[in-house]
C-alpha cells in the first residue's frame, strides 16, 4: 500500500529537486529512524522547506537502505558513487562527505522520480524536530 511522506528539507534542496537535477534525497542517521525501513517504491514524498512551506512532491522511484555503516563505506560508496544524484550541481564544491554523514551508522537512499512544484505552496503545522513524517493520510 502506498504511503505519504514529509521531508523536511533546508533551504534551496528543494529547488534542485523540483528542476530535476538533485535526482536522490539522503538521510544518514546514526540509528534508524523514518525513512529508514518505512519509505517504498511508489510512495509519495511531499516536500516542505525547514521553517516554511509545502513546495512540491516526488514519487520514490528506488530506496537503497544501509546499516552498520563505517567512514570507509560513506565515502567510498555515497560520496564517490552517488555525489553528483545526491548534491547537484554543488558536488563540484565538495572534496569530502559533510561531517554529520561520517558519524552515521545507517543510510537511506531515495531515488526521485516525476518531481512536481506546487503552483501554492501552503503551510504544513509542524513542530517537533523530525526531518521525516510518516503521514496518516495524503495532504490533499
Amino acid at each position: 500500500m502506498m504511503k505519504h511522506h514529509l521531508a523536511i528539507l533546508s533551504p534551496g534542496w528543494i529547488e534542485l529537486i523540483l528542476d530535476g537535477s538533485k535526482t536522490i534525497e539522503s538521510r544518514f542517521t546514526k540509528v534508524r529512524c523514518a525513512p529508514f525501513g518505512k519509505v517504498h517504491t511508489g510512495d509519495i514524498v511531499y516536500l516542505k522547506e525547514s521553517g516554511g512551506q509545502v513546495k512540491g512532491m516526488f514519487t520514490v522511484e528506488k530506496v537503497e537502505t544501509y546499516e552498520d555503516l563505517t567512514d570507509a563505506q560513506i565515502c567510498d560508496l555515497f560520496y564517490k558513487e552517488y555525489r553528483e544524484q545526491i548534491f547537484s550541481s554543488l558536488s563540484a564544491l565538495m572534496r569530502r562527505p559533510p561531517e554529520k554523514w561520517l558519524t552515521a551508522k545507517h543510510a537511506t537512499l531515495i531515488h526521485v522520480r516525476d518531481p512536481v512544484a506546487f503552483d501554492n505552496p501552503f503551510p504544513f503545522p509542524k513542530r517537533d524536530p523530525r526531518a521525516w513524517v510518516v503521514l496518516d493520510a495524503p495532504l490533499f
